[in-house]
């Protein structure tokens, strides 16, 4: 098979490399060339496609300062402005007088104070039966404001002993992080004999109609280079689904096959319907900021609808109500129950469906997003898809749910999995499904139990239910292989096209 022919882009980008006959960025090659940089990186991905050229991407991470971080920059840290107005105080200030004379905010003050005692710049000591700022001492040496003045400068390079400081900067909000990548690329030496031939070829003749040749005949009187009609044509990139979408599409029809109905709920919920209608205790860690994430804006309270519901589940957690436990034996809090979060997984929804429909049987689930405040890691996201399920029926075990999670796993593909006992607030019994991942190990992707009493009698509900909560992108990652859960929700274009799900 002969050679394709070059385009007039990539001939002249390959004259051009031959000419400097050694590694460059494509930003200086796109100046040599005289065309955008784009357009240059666009042609090297072609060529070295074609094995020509050589072609590597890095990543650089810089800095740049925030707007807070610019105005600091030019006024000065907070807490450099405060000791200096003690300074000039002599030493010693109330702090009425300090923040009146730095000119400090109310809500610099608190950084101020803050930070100037965290550096050991300043204390707080008792003068006359009134608390003084007073100097430790004689000069303020801030680390974080060089940080800023650097890069205000247009540095990008910080200096090694400088780096600690940046960071604290980064968590204060002061300077972001941004990536920047750089191509690099340089001929194969082995092809340098089919690149001089592909150049020595002659570009007589035309490559492309256009509707003016045709409309001016002219396209008669000219030749036409000739084509190589056995080459590969260029790998279009199509309009597609995103992987991890098509998975979760592919979910729900395993699940309207098993006869089960889809169901929506909101996002904010009031925490009766994401916490106290499920048996959470009112003091439970899961409530707790680093666990959900609370609503302020525009309302932090909502309403409770359902004054008898509320009663009822008031009544389980503080004595058991009317299913014969204990309850939480604990005061329960209206002010609690109507705060505003975001749902922290989609069992709220399985109790908003069950309030509408209690009569059995029923066969519900959803597919959707939910929101914990997590550290982001390979098997931990802040934003998740969960598969919620529900089925409620005469006679139903743990065995018939233990059924139907080994189906829904299985018909996605995994291979490997396994059961142990789970323990939660809101079923019992409860199991935990597994799933074999090639490279994580087992990670848990199905757990699930039976709806305890103090769940369903509020509802006034008899008949045993169900309940599952599949983490949908941890099932896609065992079933595809995945090793890290932020590249489910990755906008690299790259991944999106390479990444695929097959049923």
């Amino acid at each position: 098979m002969t050679e394709q022919q070059l385009t007039k882009g990539e001939r002249i980008v390959l004259k051009e490399l031959v000419a400097i006959s050694d590694q460059v960025s494509a930003s200086i090659l796109s100046q040599k060339v005289q065309e955008k940089e784009e357009r240059v990186i666009s042609i090297l991905n072609a060529l070295a496609e074609r094995g020509l050229v050589e072609l590597t991407v890095s990543e650089l991470i810089n800095l740049r300062l925030t707007e807070e971080g610019k105005d600091y920059a030019i006024s000065w840290l907070p807490e450099v402005r405060l000791f200096g107005a003690v300074q000039e105080l002599g030493g010693k200030a109330s702090m009425e007088d300090a923040i009146s004379k730095s000119g400090l905010t109310q809500k610099e003050k608190g950084i101020a104070m803050n930070w100037a005692q965290k550096n050991g710049w300043l204390g707080i000591i008792r003068d006359q039966g009134r608390a003084v700022l007073e100097a430790k001492v004689g000069e303020a040496d801030s680390p974080i404001m060089r940080v800023l003045q650097k890069l205000n400068e247009g540095e990008e390079n910080l200096p090694e002993h400088l780096a600690s400081s940046a960071q604290v900067a980064i968590q204060r909000g002061l300077v972001t992080e941004y990536v920047t990548k750089v191509f690099q690329t340089n001929l194969i030496p082995a092809k340098l004999g089919s690149i001089s031939s592909l150049l020595s070829e002659t570009q007589d003749g035309i490559v492309d109609l256009t509707p003016e040749m045709l409309s001016s005949g002219s396209w008669r009187d000219t030749s036409f280079r000739p084509y190589n009609v056995s080459a590969d044509p260029p790998y279009v990139n199509y309009g597609r689904k995103h992987p991890y979408a098509e998975f979760n599409d592919w979910l729900k029809e395993i699940l309207v096959g098993l006869g089960f109905s889809e169901w929506f709920g909101p996002y904010v919920e009031t925490e009766l319907w994401n916490n106290d209608a499920l048996f959470v205790p009112q003091d439970h860690v899961a409530r707790e900021v680093q666990d959900q994430f609370g609503v302020t804006k525009p309302f932090d309270h909502g309403d409770i609808s359902n004054v008898r519901y509320f009663k009822q589940v008031k009544a389980v957690h503080e004595n058991g109500g009317n299913t014969g436990s204990i309850g939480w034996e604990a005061p329960f809090s209206k002010e609690v129950s109507s705060r505003l979060v975001l749902r922290s997984h989609t069992t709220p929804v399985s109790m908003r469906y069950l309030a509408e429909h209690k009569e059995s049987p029923q066969k519900m689930f959803i597919v959707d997003r939910n929101f914990r405040a997590e550290s982001l890691s390979a098997r931990h996201a802040q934003e998740f898809n969960q598969c919620e399920g529900i089925i409620m029926d005469k006679g139903l075990t743990l065995k018939d749910l233990m059924g139907y999670l080994s189906e829904i796993v299985r018909r996605v593909g995994i291979k490997k999995m396994k059961f142990k006992p789970g323990q939660f607030p809101f079923t019992e019994p409860s199991v935990e499904c597994f799933a074999k991942h090639d490279v994580l190990g087992w990670i848990e992707v199905a757990p699930g139990g039976i709806f305890r009493p103090e769940v369903t009698y509020p509802l006034g509900l008899k008949d045993p239910v169900l309940a599952w909560g599949i983490g949908s992108g941890r099932l896609y990652m065992a079933s595809m292989g995945i090793n890290d859960i932020r590249e489910l929700y990755s906008r690299d274009l790259a991944w999106i096209r390479r990444k695929y799900f097959v049923r």
